[in-house]
């Protein structure tokens, strides 16, 4: 078997568990990797909206969705969902990480020939988005598993290194609007599995449902470290969630013989998009005090032609 991994991917494998350092063995809930390529298999939403999707679990967020969404905000407040980038200057333009942080590669200062005051300041950014410190949105050619991506495509049809994403990439985003409602789920320090949900729906009142995207605070920003643990997949489909997202990339456990398991059955199987290493603290802050875990979530993703992901700002409305 073939595990596949889009340009720049195997680079992060390792930087994607950040936050995820549980190994699942230890903790009396091994899934195995028969197990696992069964779930992939079993549960799958390949062809559920038709043999050419590209949008996968956004299909769960509908027009009446979206209303029931709106109808959560109450006092207008906003918090982005947003880690502060950093920025480096391009010493080295050969220089390449999945973990650098976006690089100012030029500015320009005119003043149109002039010698006053008037002029403008002109910049470019490099911003390698993939890896483990800028927020990001993970399109579904960003992975393969066996060789395909999200509906049964073939990864060496939709993914170049001279074209970039011919198909399945974040482009089809770009006129969707990702508004629909968002649960936070504030469990830090912890490899969330099924029963961590479940006692937390009891407890608050709130249940997880089709069309939601739902976010996870590991506490990644406080020295705390978790994310989803391999376990808790099969609740993705149950629950038919149409967004992922935490503050670590994701993972929150291993499966030998499976480099990023919630990434492959996420993007590939669910066709549910990720957004990656999200900064949760001020929203976190913000639904302790109303004493709300759910809210508008918005995000417009940028229409990068042939881009595996982009850097956002998504936004929490209460």
């Amino acid at each position: 078997m073939r595990v596949m991994l889009a340009a720049g991917s195997l680079a992060i494998a390792a930087a994607i568990l950040i936050g995820a350092g549980t190994d699942v063995r230890a903790q009396g809930d091994e899934v195995t990797k028969e197990q696992y390529d069964r779930w992939m298999t079993e549960l799958s939403n390949w062809g559920r909206w038709g043999d050419d999707d590209q949008l996968g679990a956004l299909n769960l967020i509908t027009p009446a969705k979206r209303v029931e969404a709106a109808k959560l905000v109450e006092t207008g407040r906003v918090v982005s969902m947003a880690r502060d980038m950093t920025i480096e200057r391009l010493d080295d333009p050969a220089s390449t990480s999945a973990n650098r942080p976006p690089v100012l590669a030029g500015s320009v200062r005119n003043v149109f020939g002039i010698d006053t005051d008037n002029g403008y300041f002109w910049e470019r950014y490099e911003i390698e988005y993939h890896g483990g410190l800028v927020t990001h949105l993970d399109a579904f050619c960003h992975v393969a598993y066996n060789g395909k991506v999200y509906n049964g495509r073939d990864f060496d049809d939709v993914a170049s290194l001279e074209d970039g994403c011919s198909a399945m990439g974040v482009v089809n985003l770009k006129e969707e609007g990702l508004v629909t409602r968002g649960v936070l789920i504030d469990m830090p320090g912890t490899a969330v599995r099924r029963q961590d949900i479940e006692a937390w729906e009891a407890e608050t009142g709130i249940t997880i449902s089709a069309g939601d995207a739902l976010f996870l605070r590991t506490g990644r920003d406080v020295g705390q470290s978790g994310g989803y643990h391999p376990s808790l997949l099969p609740f993705f489909k149950e629950r038919d969630i149409a967004l992922l997202g935490a503050d670590v990339p994701q993972e929150g456990g291993q499966i030998e013989g499976v480099a990023i398991p919630v990434h492959f059955f996420t993007l590939v199987a669910l066709g549910v998009h990720l957004f990656d290493n999200l900064g949760l603290e001020a929203l976190a802050e913000t639904a302790n005090e109303l004493n709300r875990w759910e809210f508008l979530f918005m995000a417009s993703p940028h229409g990068v032609p042939n881009g595996a992901g982009t850097a956002i700002n998504p936004l929490a409305v209460f």
